[in-house]
């Protein structure tokens, strides 16, 4: 006897209707595997130089026997596979700016007061009696300066101080740093987005 449910619709397309978007995602998953394996070009590349292995037979039915079941699998269990890749996305999207995260000499610890762009100028504005340095805020620097300030264009950027002493651990590489180093960083939510360095004893 058939089995149907109160809907009228038997088991059968209950089945398919369930593990459809399984396979559907089980293929999308197969055709990029696929297409990330090396080409016939790099392979034969890699035979010539005694680099890659040639698959026999066993190997292939393996390989087609571990595909067969990993697609049993995902369609039947697709709910937790889709959510197991998703999770899996964001930590690997979160490893990818973690690794790409560039590094500064400070460190948000060193982080002395929010200051304003116009009183930082005026306390570091040069005045030199020999005319050596132009007679401007940072002197030298004045043209690099203009550029840091030029990138703080969103409103929740900040300007800080900050001042390193001698002998602390620098954020880039972890190194102790050889004297006192104090400049200014752009800082949003709490995070050193960039710095200027004005002073290098």
């Amino acid at each position: 006897m058939n089995y149907q449910s109160p809907m009228g619709i038997s088991w059968y397309w209950w089945l398919c209707a369930y593990t459809s978007p399984g396979l559907a995602y089980a293929t999308y998953h197969l055709f990029k595997e696929y297409f990330n394996r090396p080409s016939d070009f790099v392979k034969g590349m890699l035979e010539a130089i005694g680099q890659a292995k040639k698959k026999g037979f066993l190997d292939h039915l393996l390989e087609t026997f571990a595909y067969t079941i990993a697609t049993l699998c995902i369609a039947l269990g697709w709910p937790a596979f889709f959510v197991w890749s998703r999770i899996k996305a964001k930590k690997d999207a979160a490893r990818e700016i973690e690794r790409n995260k560039p590094e500064f000499i400070c460190m948000p610890k060193y982080l002395v007061a929010k200051v304003d762009p116009q009183d930082a100028e005026k306390s570091n504005y040069v005045n030199d009696p020999l005319g050596y340095a132009p007679a401007l805020p940072f002197g030298h620097l004045n043209q690099a300066w203009g550029s840091f300030l030029s990138n703080m264009i969103d409103p929740e950027d900040e300007l800080w101080s900050f001042h390193i002493p001698k002998g602390n651990k620098c954020g880039m590489f972890g190194m102790d740093s050889s004297g006192d180093i104090s400049g200014y960083a752009k800082v949003r939510n709490g995070q050193i987005l960039e710095e200027f360095i004005v002073e290098i004893d």
